[in-house]
């Protein structure tokens, strides 16, 4: 199906070219390198290990340094700058530019003064800040001292006596008290743990009061400040509100360098794919003067990939073209190409796992179930209305990147089925109108609806076996089809017919619904162990596979979520309509009551929305995918433009 055709490519070119050739290609992103260096693939060619390893060239580094100081400046400026909201973000468009109107831009932009302004207030704001914490170390200091009224320079006019300022332990205060009897002591402060104290000795008992205080464990207070604790907690305060002053008129100039901020990001858009479109050389091989380039490209591409060597390279180059080789499946990349409707809900296979480029892509299969089936979960007209209004006025006035204008496009695609199941339920936000016309009561038509859950279940299994018919058949193995497939398909249909016949007392549908049963059994004992080598282990693995017939119950049962999840929603939606009704009173009707409905009737829509979507990838990837699909592809990874702020475009 829509497994996008792949083309291996070769190109031989200059050297001196090649700078040129990859910035064009990088602007064409649909071409993805294969990396000619990895040993493994050096070691299964002879002809590439008589080739040198391409390398990064030697100017990497300055380019390197360049992109690192566009990120120091933006990230700086980023914590300054206004952000827009959310809302803002989300409708603003970005600046659409190609890769060589980016290089213009960048470099009339004068990035590299921005850098050194900004790298200039960086500088100061981090010269206040190492100033503020050394005063706010002073200040912390000083604090316990702060009730010491002596000038601190004057303690060391001192002539005749010998001063101790500092702290001792709380559990010393006493013994301090007695034991420095004939020093005069003044106790400044205390907190939980210390005591703060001066004191004052004549110099023939200085050696004497330093021996106790160090008994004490005594901490002293060392500054070469002159003026009293007080004065200077209060001049570094000052200067701390000073510095505050200068730190806030530097930020208010910082917020409003807005224009340079963008002018950063395009530097950061630049010199980032730059920096990539070097290291892409460490994928490639060459000679003295030649490099050597294999990868992948969209058979579609293939002109257009052409056309940009022919403009670069003029006629000194060598390009070839070859089709998918069968020891090649493996290592092709996976793109997929589906129409509007399909793509939106290509995730769900990817998530999975992409096909092989062997394989067929599931997802136009998957799209039908999954919107049948998620509709049939939420299965409401209300939250339908308002999946489909959200999702059409989110497409119109907001601008989403690729993967979230698919997630929003998924959505909305599932509002339809919410929508048309709400309609057969006659389901609208519950019971909040009980008289709407329908085509199943959840109510009354329970059974009903459990059978329309099994008949949807068996549809989806008879259509994964067809799908791994179809898919053996592909790869050239019709017999296997009709063995795997189509020996579960009589034995599953004549199951379903004997079961009818007896159901609706049918003789003749019963008879042939055995005989079917029969044949299908005994090809499914015969056929599905061919791969043994033994006869014993053939019959063997036949009859385990047979037994595998309790899986199939097994899926059925698992549709009948379908209806669960489906009625247990409506039972809470129509609930809360029912706690809304009892609330008495006029304030009760006109604001109690509107307010119980928009919050938990949101709750239900979002934990209807979250059911829907979990259960349907899991009867999707479980039962579905299982008959069929196993995939195992890795994703096209094309060498292309990186984008962060602006888009770049395609040239």
């Amino acid at each position: 199906m829509a497994i996008v055709k792949m083309n291996k490519f070769t190109l031989l070119a200059f050297e001196s070219k090649k700078e040129a050739l990859l910035e064009k290609l990088q602007g064409f992103s649909s071409a993805e390198f294969i990396d000619l260096q990895d040993e493994n693939l050096l070691e299964d060619n002879e002809l590439l290990q008589d080739l040198t390893k391409d390398v990064v060239d030697s100017d990497i580094a300055k380019w390197e340094e360049q992109l690192s100081k566009v990120k120091f400046a933006l990230q700086f400026l980023q914590d300054y700058v206004p952000k827009q909201s959310m809302l803002q973000a989300l409708r603003s468009e970005k600046l659409s530019l190609s890769l060589s109107e980016l290089e213009e831009r960048v470099s009339s932009s004068g990035w590299e003064a921005i850098y050194d302004k900004v790298k200039s207030k960086d500088d100061e704001l981090t010269k206040l800040d190492n100033e503020k914490t050394k005063l706010q170390g002073i200040v912390q200091s000083l604090q316990p001292y702060e009730n010491f009224d002596a000038p601190l320079g004057s303690l060391k006019e001192l002539e005749e006596t010998v001063y101790f300022l500092g702290s001792v332990a709380n559990q010393y205060e006493e013994a301090l008290n007695s034991d420095l009897n004939d020093c005069y002591l003044e106790i400044v402060s205390k907190n939980n743990q210390d005591t703060y104290f001066f004191a004052l000795c004549n110099k023939d008992n200085a050696e004497n009061a330093a021996e106790i205080l160090r008994g004490f464990g005594f901490t002293p207070f060392k500054t070469e400040e002159e003026d009293t604790p007080l004065k200077l907690i209060h001049d570094s305060n000052e200067r701390i509100s000073l510095i505050e002053s200068d730190k806030f008129i530097i930020k208010e100039e910082l917020a409003g360098y807005d224009d340079e901020l963008k002018k950063l990001q395009l530097a950061y858009e630049y010199y980032n794919n730059l920096v990539g479109r070097k290291h892409v050389t460490n994928k490639f091989l060459k000679t003295e003067s030649v490099s050597l380039i294999q990868g992948w490209v969209p058979v579609k591409h293939n002109e257009k990939f052409t056309k940009i060597a022919d403009e670069v390279l003029g006629a000194d180059y060598y390009l070839n073209f070859e089709d998918v080789k069968e020891e090649e499946i493996d290592d092709v990349p996976i793109a997929l190409e589906n129409n509007d409707l399909n793509a939106a809900f290509e995730d769900v296979t990817s998530m999975y796992a992409l096909p092989k480029y062997n394989e067929v892509d599931p997802t136009p299969v998957v799209a039908p179930f999954y919107l049948i089936f998620f509709g049939m979960m939420v299965a409401d007209m209300g939250y339908g209305l308002l999946m489909l209004i959200g999702t059409i006025l989110a497409l119109k006035f907001f601008n989403f990147d690729d993967g979230m204008k698919k997630m929003v496009k998924f959505f909305h695609y599932l509002s339809y089925p919410t929508i048309a199941f709400g309609a057969i339920y006659g389901s609208f936000f519950g019971d909040l109108f009980p008289n709407l016309p329908r085509l199943l009561n959840t109510s009354t038509d329970v059974m009903s609806i459990l059978t329309l859950s099994v008949v949807f279940g068996a549809i989806q299994i008879f259509f994964g076996l067809g799908m791994k018919a179809y898919v053996l058949c592909k790869l050239g193995r019709p017999l296997d089809a009709l063995m795997d497939a189509g020996s579960w398909a009589l034995t599953l249909i004549s199951l379903g017919l004997m079961a009818g016949g007896m159901f609706l007392g049918i003789p003749v549908l019963k008879t042939v619904g055995i005989a079917g049963s029969i044949i299908g059994a005994l090809s499914i004992v015969v056929t599905q162990g061919r791969m043994m080598k033994s006869a014993g282990g053939k019959i063997g693995q036949g009859l385990y596979e047979l037994y595998n017939i309790t899986g199939y119950v097994g899926d059925l049962v698992s549709y009948t979520r379908l209806m669960a999840i489906g009625l247990s929603g409506g039972s809470i939606a129509g609930a809360v309509n029912m706690i809304m009704s009892m609330v008495p009173g006029p304030i009760g009707a006109f604001l109690v009551g509107p307010l119980i409905f928009v919050i938990f009737q949101t709750v239900n829509l979002l934990l209807s929305l979250l059911s829907g979507y979990v259960h349907t990838l899991r009867l999707t990837y479980v039962e579905y995918f299982g008959k069929f699909y196993d995939g195992g592809g890795k994703a096209f990874k094309p060498f292309e433009t990186q984008n962060e702020y602006i888009n770049l475009t395609r040239e």
